[in-house]
């Protein structure tokens, strides 16, 4: 898809407007900026995404009145960057933008607006994720709507979503698991479902292994590393070999999640895999550690890397800090947060 703008990476932002040189987000006005988006033939320049940033309730007004007047083509390259920004940058924040335009004509903007909501407390916007769930009419928006709704099961179990909207969420799941669905959404609810302890979900899960379909096989991979649950260690197991990288990938996660240690030999020899594969191969490492593991990830540091790769193993390496500060701590009883 051609976008309106390149943001490269995001690097240090600076850019060229009326012929200046800016470097501060606040040297643009808004109504600067509400003109600059409704200007097709106007470069959005990369900085004007700073500005759209934690907007003021006038500001939200203001967009929300002109935002239709936005070519569809610029609000779809918008939504995929600020989308992003949303990963890569948390002193940013859209979720003004993107509460709203969940109900946007384009259903490209609506992926990119659900898909960036999973990160912000939205319990509010369940109804709405259920109806997009149920009446939109792309498969792509249905799929990642069901997605979501799997951080709202996790949060039900947590205490911190009430029972109520949990099993409403966990009955519209099912549904759409035993119903006639396209398979992706089908998948997706599965894999939401995998945060319940329902034993109709463990029922799902295994009938959707055992169907032998590799799609299901892998989403039911999936959904028993977000179970937590290790009767399914030894089906996990079992297909770290898989012939099949996406069944394979999702072995790998499930082992991560659920701290596979017999799993950490193949792990590690799935770092120099198909790039699914080696992604998640890097992270679940890190889940896992053991003998090995920063040494292993640590030396891919000195491959070529893509910068979203080298990201990955820097958290990854993040994470095994992590681990073993909690590890030291818990050896003197006590935690984190004691000194």
């Amino acid at each position: 898809m051609m976008k309106d703008n390149s943001l490269n990476n995001y690097p240090e932002i600076t850019s060229w407007a009326n012929g200046q040189l800016l470097k501060d987000p606040e040297q643009i006005t808004f109504p600067e900026l509400l003109e600059a988006l409704q200007d097709q033939e106007r470069v959005l320049e990369p900085l004007y995404l700073y500005a759209l940033s934690d907007l003021r309730p006038n500001e939200l007004r203001a967009l929300q009145e002109i935002w239709l007047n936005v070519p569809t083509r610029r609000r779809q390259a918008l939504l995929e960057d600020l989308e992003h920004l949303t990963e890569t940058n948390n002193l940013l924040s859209y979720e003004a933008v993107f509460r709203f335009v969940i109900f946007d004509p384009d259903p490209q903007v609506r992926f990119h607006a659900l898909q960036a909501l999973e990160v912000f407390d939205t319990d509010d916007l369940v109804p709405d994720f259920l109806e997009l769930l149920d009446e939109d009419d792309s498969t792509d928006v249905r799929a990642v709507a069901a997605a979501v709704l799997g951080k709202y099961i996790y949060r039900g179990e947590l205490d911190k979503l009430d029972k109520k909207t949990q099993r409403r969420i966990e009955q519209k799941l099912l549904a759409i698991v035993a119903g006639d669905e396209p398979l992706r959404v089908q998948c997706r609810a599965l894999e939401a479902l995998g945060y319940s302890p329902r034993d109709e979900v463990h029922e799902c899960i295994a009938e959707a292994y055992q169907s032998g379909d590799e799609d299901w096989m892998a989403s039911a991979l999936f959904a028993m590393g977000r179970s937590l649950d290790n009767c399914w260690d030894e089906i996990i197991l079992s297909n770290l070999y898989h012939q099949n990288p996406q069944v394979r990938a999702e072995a790998m996660r499930a082992s991560g999640e659920l701290g596979l240690e017999d799993a950490l030999p193949a792990i590690l020899e799935m770092l120099d895999d198909v790039p699914d594969v080696r992604q998640a191969a890097i992270w679940s490492a890190s889940q896992i550690d053991g003998e090995g593991v920063e040494t292993a990830l640590s030396a891919l540091l000195d491959e070529p890397l893509t910068d979203d790769e080298a990201d990955l193993i820097e958290r990854a390496l993040q994470n095994l800090d992590s681990m073993g500060e909690s590890m030291n701590y818990s050896m003197f009883g006590m935690t984190d947060g004691e000194t």
